[in-house]
């Protein structure tokens, strides 16, 4: 059972630098009333967003929604602002409202569908194609997707305070101009300081070795550096209380090295005191030609499979559908080519069972 956490953020500042072409924030959190958080390297936190208030106002008043009427879940504006999301539209709710239109009305939307035109649109973006569109809160309310928590992985190890490294989802709309989502909006441009919102840690398999002698490799583009900015701090602090930390190995990349080198700062320092062995780094638009994290990683094929052999951990934290697919086809050919193992992917089911390869993907 989990314990909702009441978080106010404390802290937030651009990663990104002012010509990248994305927003990435980091952002610091502490608890309310102020308590050392219980979460271990690896662990994730989730939010519930919000929609914008002005959106929730527009819908209430142009379905003529009492905003003081109470239901059994709770009061109707509250319901629109937080436990429905307006952005986001479900396949039931364009059905109901194919059904509340006619005539002409009902050719347009249907020529919307029809180009997916409308895939991207909320429910203010409804009202503004189709006015004469009309429902009852009690009506609305069960067509729309409930807001669902959003996971971050946590990039700092336990203390009073916990960091996030958030980028700003942004995306193309079908009447011109750039969306947000809603989650990393509310995040990063709309949620202000100090002011208290629910939150709980999600616990994970996603770990550091037991042993802290092994080495381990971690492949991270993007804010998939967050789960291992968390490991290097804990790594860092065990070596410095005395233990016996192995070698640790980070691939990073992104869009360009001025604007999107991600805790430039904290990994050059950690280079130069020796808790961060190899760090190869991959910005894919620095040149004419796509550099990415897994072309570095087939560039050191033979160092990743000496590493492995001497019993190191590998972990992905990132996109799944292209990056860690393609992360782990080039692993695969490194064990392949430069391990001479006949069979790489009953060698990597093996890493699995023995938690030497993790992901954390999305």
């Amino acid at each position: 059972m989990r314990d909702t956490l009441a978080l106010q953020l404390v802290e937030r500042r651009l990663l990104s630098g002012p010509d990248s072409p994305k927003e990435a924030f980091y952002l610091t959190f502490e608890r309310v009333p102020a308590a050392k958080f219980d979460y271990q390297c690896g662990d994730s936190v989730a939010f519930w967003p919000e929609n914008e208030a002005d959106d929730v106002e527009k819908i209430l008043t142009h379905f003529q929604i009492d905003p003081t009427q109470s239901t059994a879940d709770g009061d109707v504006r509250e319901l629109f602002l937080k436990r429905h999301c307006v952005t986001h539209l479900g396949e039931h709710f364009w059905e109901a409202a194919r059904g509340r239109l006619g005539g002409s009305d009902r050719e347009q939307f249907d020529r919307y569908r029809a180009e997916n035109a409308l895939q991207t649109a909320s429910l203010c973006d409804v009202i503004d194609l189709f006015p004469y569109i009309k429902f009852t809160a009690e009506e609305l309310l069960p067509l729309l997707k409930k807001m669902q928590p959003r996971l971050y992985s946590i990039a700092s190890m336990a203390a009073e305070r916990l960091d996030l490294a958030v980028v700003v989802v942004r995306y193309g709309h079908f009447r011109g101009g750039a969306r947000y989502g809603v989650a990393s909006h509310y995040l990063c441009h709309r949620l202000p300081l100090h002011w208290p919102i629910p939150a709980f840690i999600a616990r994970s398999n996603f770990r550091l070795p037991e042993d802290a002698s092994r080495d381990v490799i971690m492949v991270g583009p993007g804010t998939g550096i967050a789960p291992f900015r968390a490991f290097l701090q804990e790594r860092a602090a065990m070596r410095a209380a005395g233990k016996t930390v192995g070698r640790n190995w980070l691939f990073f990349g992104e869009q360009y090295r001025a604007s999107n080198f991600y805790y430039r700062e904290e990994l050059e320092r950690w280079q130069s005191s020796g808790d961060l062995a190899r760090l190869d780094l991959a910005f894919s638009r620095d040149q004419d030609y796509k550099i990415y994290v897994q072309d570095r990683m087939r560039e050191r094929g033979g160092e990743l499979w000496d590493w492995l052999a001497r019993g190191a951990y590998f972990y992905i934290c990132g996109e799944a559908a292209h990056m860690a697919k393609d992360v782990e086809g080039v692993l695969l050919d490194a064990i392949h080519r430069h391990g001479e193992v006949v069979d790489p992917e009953n060698f990597l089911k093996q890493l699995k069972r023995e938690n030497r390869y993790q992901r954390d993907v999305y």
